[in-house]
């Protein structure tokens, strides 16, 4: 071969041509070794390999090297080079001795391949084998491969993990080692469908190296090269957790139902457009529909008293937040009472929709209502002597101002005396009124209640039972605050707490019971230490006694129903007064504080929530109308009827005096009779109280003899006391009187009616 010919094929191969000295400095370099080093030909003329490697490298090819000098032998090396532009290149170097014509060591040649893009491919391709095996191995469900026998080749650690076999134990095994023997033949018959090319999905049994059965959901395929079957793979995940916590629901479902069934309490479901989905049998009862006409129906067109719950629907299905209301009714023509609860049925991140739940409290409601009046009664009766002390110096003061109306001739004197038992008389009215106000049966409606006139109210009935040596004090701000709730309930509350201060004072001397209020801001710290249920302003009244105070042992029970201190003596209680006045106080949207210390008196703190009237400024005017007797309407018919003689004759003078005509009766029967045989009356006064045939009883008779006036009920009782007849609404009658009455109350109402 011709030079020529030899150096034109060494530029033009595709591998790099080199010759070095022994230094390792290049003596010749070809166009391809050029290129891989991205530099011209004389500037690698010249160039040493320390230059262009990393000093471990230029170690590394320095021992290569040598050995080739010494052994004669030609080496492969792989190494990095950095080339001038910053990049890297990885190169495999064969070398070769170099020698000259004598046969003399001169350098090396050989031959270099860039082998960097192979290299980036091998790395790539070790890296996803890696990723390979590392998905495999840690995958979260079982893969298993096997040959078409079905004999196990390949597991990864879940296998192990489920099975309870290890890798060693089920490598080169039948897959059936671990499957449920009665399932056997599903997994041969999954082996089949896999064989035809199918890709099945089946729930299959296995049984793990401790005999436990586990539940499997399988899936495959078959993995060819040609026609030849490679491996068949199995995947499956461990669903048993699955499956028990289906059974667990549905055992729970049943449970559920099962206690929504027997349920006492109404229980509705509904979705979010208050469609019912779901009711138990209670429904039935109570709505007096049965189930099947339930379901399925908008819930308000079940009654008209539903329409009343929509705006609470609304604002549940926008807030997520339940509602309670403690005392419903839920249909018309009902009497029973309710405590309803309507909360979200929460689905997903939203309300999907709500659960109407319905608990009879009707029997509840009439006990507490017995003990509330029991314990007022109680009060009542702590009260008593105070009352009957009044009202012997009111009897006093009308017995003396009697007997002097008879001894003088002076007309001027007697029109004082008169004055004077006018005066009286209405004293003795207003505290008949206190004690019936505070007495009467009634279920507590909330009103909004000027604190000031009530503690002005509780002081004046509670100072006649206080004994001389405790001084009560009524301490307040200048400005008015009003609070929701009803107005005997607060009544009861402050003279619980001012009778138990007078107990805890009893005979010591320079005893003090000390009312006061003012408005309070409760934020959420404050909230609480005061155990309130929401911040906001709130009033404040302190009844402070400087009594013997209760112990560090009793304090804690001093709300417990039925728990006292008072043990010995007439003054023993029941243990209801603080309890109720509890319950009283929380109910309202309050709470009640005791701060106490033995040997030097007690406070018991109230707070009641500010109501929406707030603070009341305008100052309140009790102008006393001058009403004289009116005869624009005299000589009216009028039926006077009352059992009481001394009624009958001062009423008929009074309405005499007025310019009428007056029949009396003392009961209904007669009253009936009368009406009958003597013709149309202008106005019936009909007391309710009666022997024989009652007022409401007499009423129902005229409707039945279609007796038709105009009719006055009057009573010595608060009308509150007529129960079970609903005499506002009888059609005739006009008006109430209230007794004791004067000519002034009697002759305006006559007036007002007849005009």
């Amino acid at each position: 071969m011709d030079t020529d010919r030899f150096a034109s094929i060494i530029e033009n191969m595709q591998e790099g041509y080199y010759e070095i000295d022994l230094e390792g400095t290049f003596t010749f370099v070809n166009n391809t070794l050029c290129r891989i080093a991205k530099l011209p030909r004389e500037e690698l003329i010249g160039l040493n390999f320390r230059e262009y490697v990393s000093e471990d490298t230029a170690k590394m090819l320095f021992e290569t090297f040598n050995k080739i000098y010494r052994t004669g032998e030609p080496g492969n090396v792989e190494y990095e080079i950095t080339r001038r532009d910053g990049s890297k290149a990885i190169i495999f170097n064969s070398a070769s001795l170099l020698k000259d014509k004598t046969g003399r060591r001169i350098g090396f040649y050989g031959l270099t391949i860039d082998i960097t893009t192979r290299k980036e491919m091998e790395e790539r391709l070790r890296q996803s084998q890696e990723r390979f095996e590392a998905l495999f191995e840690n995958a979260n469900e079982m893969i298993i491969t096997t040959d078409e026998n079905g004999y196990i080749l390949r597991l990864n650690k879940k296998v192990e993990e489920i099975s309870g076999y290890s890798r060693e134990e089920l490598l080169g095994e039948s897959i059936l080692k671990i499957a449920y023997p009665e399932d056997r033949k599903e997994y041969i018959s999954f082996w089949n469908e896999l064989l035809d090319g199918k890709r099945p999905l089946k729930e299959l049994r296995g049984m793990t190296k401790a005999g436990k059965v586990c539940y499997l959901l399988a899936s495959g395929g078959v993995i060819k090269k040609g026609d030849k079957i490679l491996e068949i793979q199995y995947n499956a995940h461990d669903i048993t957790y699955m499956k028990e916590a289906t059974k667990t629901i549905d055992e729970l479902r049943e449970r559920l139902k099962s206690i929504i069934e027997s349920s006492p309490n109404l229980i509705m479901c509904l979705d979010r457009f208050a469609k019912i989905v779901l009711v138990n049998p209670v429904c039935e009862k109570i709505l007096n529909r049965p189930k099947a006409s339930l379901v399925g129906k908008d819930f308000f067109s079940i009654d008209p008293f539903m329409e009343r719950y929509r705006k609470y629907f609304e604002n549940i299905l926008e807030e997520n937040k339940p509602v309670i209301l403690p005392e419903e009714t839920l249909t018309r023509n009902s009497n029973r009472v309710f405590s309803i609860n309507i909360y979200p049925l929460a689905l997903g991140d939203g309300v999907g929709g709500i659960v109407f739940t319905a608990v009879d409290v009707t029997d509840k409601k009439h006990m507490e209502l017995q003990l509330l009046h029991a314990q007022k009664m109680e009060t009542i009766g702590e009260l008593s002597s105070g009352f009957a002390h009044d009202l012997n110096n009111i009897l006093t003061g009308i017995v003396g101002n009697l007997s002097m109306l008879r001894l003088t001739d002076d007309s001027e004197k007697k029109e004082q005396y008169l004055d004077t038992l006018d005066n009286i008389t209405e004293r003795a009215k207003n505290l008949v009124q206190q004690i019936l106000a505070f007495s009467k049966k009634h279920d507590g409606k909330p009103e909004n209640l000027l604190i000031n006139k009530a503690i002005d109210e509780v002081v004046s009935i509670a100072a006649k039972s206080i004994p001389k040596n405790i001084e009560l004090k009524n301490k307040g701000e200048s400005n008015k605050y009003s609070v929701y709730i009803d107005h005997t309930q607060l009544t009861q509350v402050l003279l619980n707490l001012i009778i138990n201060a007078r107990d805890a004072i009893g005979s010591s001397q320079g005893g003090k019971i000390t009312i006061a209020y003012s408005k309070v801001y409760v934020d959420a710290d404050s909230r609480r230490r005061y155990l309130l249920p929401s911040d906001g302003t709130f009033v404040k009244i302190d009844v402070t006694d400087n009594g013997c105070g209760i112990s560090k042992e009793a304090l804690p029970k001093i709300f417990d129903p039925f728990f006292t201190t008072k043990t010995k003596g007439p003054n023993k209680g029941t243990g209801l007064g603080l309890s109720i006045t509890y319950n009283i106080v929380k109910n309202a949207g309050g709470s009640i504080i005791v701060y106490s210390e033995e040997g030097v008196g007690t406070r018991f703190t109230v707070f009641l929530p500010l109501s929406r009237l707030g603070e009341v400024r305008i100052e309140e005017t009790n102008v006393k109308a001058k009403v004289r007797i009116r005869s624009r309407n005299s000589g009216k018919k009028i039926l006077l009827v009352d059992d009481e003689d001394m009624i009958r004759e001062i009423g008929k003078e009074m309405l005499e005096t007025m310019g009428h005509r007056v029949i009396t009766a003392e009961n209904g029967k007669q009253c009936l009779e009368i009406l009958k045989n003597n013709g149309d009356f202008d106005l019936v006064i009909l007391d309710m109280i009666m022997p024989g045939l009652d007022g409401p009883h007499t009423l129902e008779e005229m409707e039945k003899h279609n007796i038709n006036t105009k009719v006055v009920i009057s009573s010595g009782f608060s009308f509150e006391h007529e129960e079970n007849v609903d005499l506002v609404k009888n059609p005739m009658v006009v008006a109430r009187l209230n007794k004791p009455f004067n000519m002034v109350e009697l002759s305006s109402l006559i007036e007002d009616i007849l005009s």
